[in-house]
């Protein structure tokens, strides 16, 4: 995988958006929360306007949104975590131009609250190395391998913040299996341990992919789901899949739904 998209990511995104349109509603009104930009500009490379998203937002609003992200990454990508994210807005002249981000983490993400359909402006896309431009879709979430040159192409012809390309940012990190079931955590890293421990012969090229794996009661790999891969020139996956498959747990009275992620250098 070099990006995905999926849309109508969260429920509540028209509130977030809202609260974000009250706050602007008025340039005329001196408001204390409205001083909360950095005009982050470094030649050649960035300009935008940004802050902390856990700052901008309402705490119950912006914690709902950050527990659905975390816990999305977690099932969907096998991500622990994600970095703090980021609250981005692109005026008249704002872009990023071609960069890689590492080692921030295996894979970055851009969640959009643009009022793309009804936009004031050109440009706005994500673009990716040998890619299609992506639009930034109100309320559409880019996942994409981050060793990927990308940037964004330059925003013209607004100056309003609320017209402009209004994205919340950042990267899904800390890698490590993640489960709903009755198996334990030594019982998961024992298993794993023990099932691939001659995956250092295997030539896997570089990247992460993490797998979902369902456990029956009887410890048995019952099923084996690719989730997302960003590696490079794995030659050897099929056998690391056969090794996956043939894992063994300790037997429980219910199944186990495993994700089960890996970093190959």
């Amino acid at each position: 995988m070099r990006f995905k998209t999926y849309a109508n990511y969260f429920s509540r995104a028209r509130d977030l958006r809202a609260e974000f349109d009250r706050r602007f509603h008025d340039p005329l009104e001196p408001r204390a929360d409205r001083f909360i930009w950095d005009y982050w500009h470094v030649p050649n490379e960035y300009t935008l306007l940004r802050t902390q998203a856990h700052t901008f937002f309402r705490p119950k609003l912006y914690e709902a949104f950050h527990r659905h992200l975390v816990e999305w990454g977690r099932t969907h990508l096998g991500c622990h975590d994600i970095s703090p994210p980021w609250l981005s807005c692109y005026v008249e002249g704002c872009r990023q131009e071609w960069h890689s981000d590492v080692p921030h983490g295996p894979l970055a993400f851009v969640y959009s609250l643009t009022k793309w359909n009804s936009r004031q402006f050109r440009g706005g896309e994500t673009f990716l190395q040998r890619e299609k431009d992506v639009p930034a879709r109100f309320n559409q979430m880019l996942v994409f391998n981050p060793a990927i040159p990308h940037g964004v192409r330059q925003v013209r012809g607004t100056h309003d913040p609320r017209h402009g390309r209004l994205v919340i940012h950042g990267w899904f990190v800390n890698p490590r299996p993640f489960w709903y079931g009755p198996l334990k955590a030594e019982e998961v890293g024992e298993a794993v341990d023990q099932g691939l421990a001659q995956t250092g012969n295997l030539d896997l090229g570089r990247g992460f992919i993490s797998y979902r794996l369902k456990v029956r009661p009887d410890g048995q790999v019952a099923q084996l789901k690719t989730l997302v891969s960003t590696l490079d020139g794995a030659r050897d996956l099929r056998v690391l899949e056969r090794q996956l498959k043939g894992l063994r747990f300790p037997k429980k009275r219910a199944s186990t739904l495993l994700t089960l992620p890996l970093m190959i250098d």
